[in-house]
C-alpha cells in the first residue's frame, strides 16, 4: 500500500521534528555481527524484507502480522503470552546466530495498526515503547536495538520508498 497525502504530511512533520531520520544502510558499517535479527510485519512483505537484505549479508527475520508493534505493552493488541513466546524465540535465534543486533521494523500503511486505529504518530510512539521493552531486558544491548520505519508514498506522481530511523 501507499500512504495517503495526509500521512505524507505527518511523515514530513516527524522528519522536521527530528523524530524520523533518513536511514542509510551504510550507517551500520558492518556493526551488525552475523546479520542481526529483524522483526518485520508480515503485512510489509513487499518492502521491508528486501530493504533489510541490503543491510547485511545474513538477513535473519521473524515475520508476524503486527511485527514490532506486538512488543509495545500499551498496544491494544498486546498479548503477554504471545509476546513472551516471541521474545524467547528471538533470544534463541540471536544465540544460534551469535548476534546481539535487533532490528525492529514498523511500516505504513500497516493492516494491524489500522485494525487498532493507530496512525503514524501513534505507531512511532509505540516503536519507542517497543524499543524500551527490549532495552529493559538484560539479554539485549540497547545500543544494538534499531527501530526503523518504512513508508511508500507518491510524490509528484512517482512512487518513493523510504526507510527512516526512529529516534524518539
Amino acid at each position: 500500500g501507499i500512504i495517503s497525502e495526509a500521512d505524507v504530511a505527518v511523515v514530513r512533520a516527524l522528519k522536521d521534528e527530528g523524530v524520523l531520520l533518513k536511514f542509510d544502510p551504510k550507517e551500520l558499517n558492518g556493526s551488525s555481527k552475523n546479520g542481526g535479527v529483524a522483526v518485520i510485519c508480515s503485512d510489509g512483505d513487499i518492502d521491508a524484507p528486501f530493504f533489510h537484505a541490503q543491510l547485511t549479508h545474513r538477513p535473519h527475520c521473524v515475520r508476524v502480522f503486527g511485527g514490532s508493534l506486538l512488543f509495545a505493552p500499551s498496544f491494544r493488541g498486546y498479548n503477554v503470552s504471545f509476546t513472551s513466546l516471541l521474545v524467547e524465540n528471538l533470544k534463541d535465534g540471536m544465540v544460534f546466530k551469535d548476534t546481539k543486533t535487533l532490528f525492529l521494523y514498523f511500516h505504513a500503511p500497516c493492516g494491524v495498526a489500522n485494525k487498532y486505529q493507530y496512525g503514524i504518530k501513534e505507531q512511532v510512539a509505540l516503536a519507542a515503547e517497543a524499543r524500551k521493552f527490549f532495552a529493559a531486558d538484560p539479554f539485549f544491548v540497547p545500543a544494538k536495538i534499531l527501530s526503523l520505519f518504512h513508508v511508500k508514498k507518491m510524490i509528484d506522481g512517482k512512487l518513493e520508498q523510504n526507510t527512516y530511523k526512529i529516534v524518539a
